[in-house]
C-alpha cells in the first residue's frame, strides 16, 4: 500500500510525457518569458515584510496565465516541456529553471486532485527547490507544521494553503528574478474523498477553487500558470473577473491587469 501511494505522489509531481520530444508553439514561450520579465520589472525594490495575514497584492500585479484548449490539443506536453525541455532551444531559454512547483492533475487518478495532497505537495517542493531563501524554516514552525497534519489539512485545506504556501511566501525575501507555480489540467477533479467531505462549507473541494479563491493574494513576484479544456465553461466562470482576454490563436489568456 505505501509503495502505491508513492507511486501516485510521484505521478503528481512529474508528467507521463515526460522525455517525448515537443514541436512547434514557441510563441507559447515566449509570452511567457515575456509575463516572468513583467513580473521581474515590476519587482523594483520590494522586500520581504512579516505577514500575519495575506493581503491583496496592489498594483495589478495579482495576474497569471491560463492555457486552454481542446482534448489532445497538448496542454500537458507544452507544460511538460516548459518544466523538462527536450531542445537545446528550450534548456537555453531556461524557463525551467524559474519553476517554483508544479502539480500534474489526471482524471484517473484521485490523488493527483486532492486539494490537502497539493498543499502538501506544493511546500515540499518549495522546500526542495531552494529559490525562495527563508521559505524552508519558516515552515518548520510547529504553528504551521500542524496545518499539514494527516486529518487537519483534509480537514482545513484552506488554512494550510494560507499557512504553509501563501504567508511564508509573502513573508521571505522576494528571489531576484520572478517565478512561476505550474498547474495542469486544474479543471480536473471535483470528487471528494470521505475526509473533505466533512470540511467546512466554505472549503474548496477542488484545487482549481483554491486557486481561483487565493490567486490575488499570491505574491507579485509569482506568476500563476495553468492548463485547461477550453469547453470547461465551469472554469471560465470559476475565474469571472480574472481570466479577461485572448491572445494570438485564443489559446492563451491573461487574468487581471494587462501587462503582457
Amino acid at each position: 500500500m505505501k509503495t502505491r501511494r508513492k507511486q501516485h505522489s510521484t505521478m503528481a509531481q512529474s508528467s507521463l510525457l515526460q522525455g517525448k520530444r515537443f514541436y512547434c508553439r514557441e510563441w507559447v514561450f515566449h509570452k511567457i518569458q515575456h509575463c516572468l520579465q513583467e513580473k521581474s520589472d515590476d519587482l523594483g525594490g520590494a522586500t520581504g515584510t512579516p505577514a500575519k495575514q495575506p493581503a491583496p497584492v496592489k498594483g495589478g500585479n495579482s495576474w497569471g496565465v491560463l492555457l486552454v484548449g481542446g482534448p489532445g490539443s497538448g496542454k500537458t506536453a507544452l507544460c511538460t516541456e516548459l518544466l523538462w525541455p527536450t531542445s537545446a532551444q528550450g534548456t537555453q531559454r531556461g524557463l525551467h529553471q524559474r519553476g517554483l512547483a508544479f502539480h500534474f492533475c489526471r482524471a484517473d487518478d484521485s490523488d493527483t486532485t486532492c486539494v490537502a495532497g497539493f498543499v502538501r505537495r506544493l511546500v515540499a517542493q518549495i522546500c526542495r527547490g531552494g529559490l525562495v531563501p527563508g521559505y524552508e524554516e519558516k515552515v518548520r514552525d510547529p504553528a504551521v507544521q500542524g496545518a499539514l497534519q494527516p486529518g487537519e489539512c483534509e480537514r482545513n485545506p484552506t488554512e494550510a494553503f494560507k499557512r504553509c504556501v501563501l504567508l511564508p511566501l509573502l513573508s521571505a525575501k522576494p528571489p531576484p528574478q520572478a517565478l512561476f507555480l505550474l498547474v495542469d489540467s486544474v479543471d480536473q477533479g471535483g470528487q471528494l474523498g470521505e475526509a473533505e467531505q466533512r470540511s467546512p462549507a466554505d472549503s474548496p473541494r477542488t484545487i482549481a477553487e483554491l486557486l481561483a479563491t487565493h490567486q490575488q493574494f499570491l505574491p507579485p513576484w509569482l506568476l500563476l500558470v495553468c492548463s485547461a479544456r477550453r469547453q470547461n465553461k465551469a472554469i471560465t466562470k470559476l475565474f469571472t473577473g480574472v481570466w479577461i482576454r485572448s491572445v494570438g490563436s485564443g489559446c492563451l489568456q491573461e487574468c487581471g491587469s494587462d501587462p503582457c
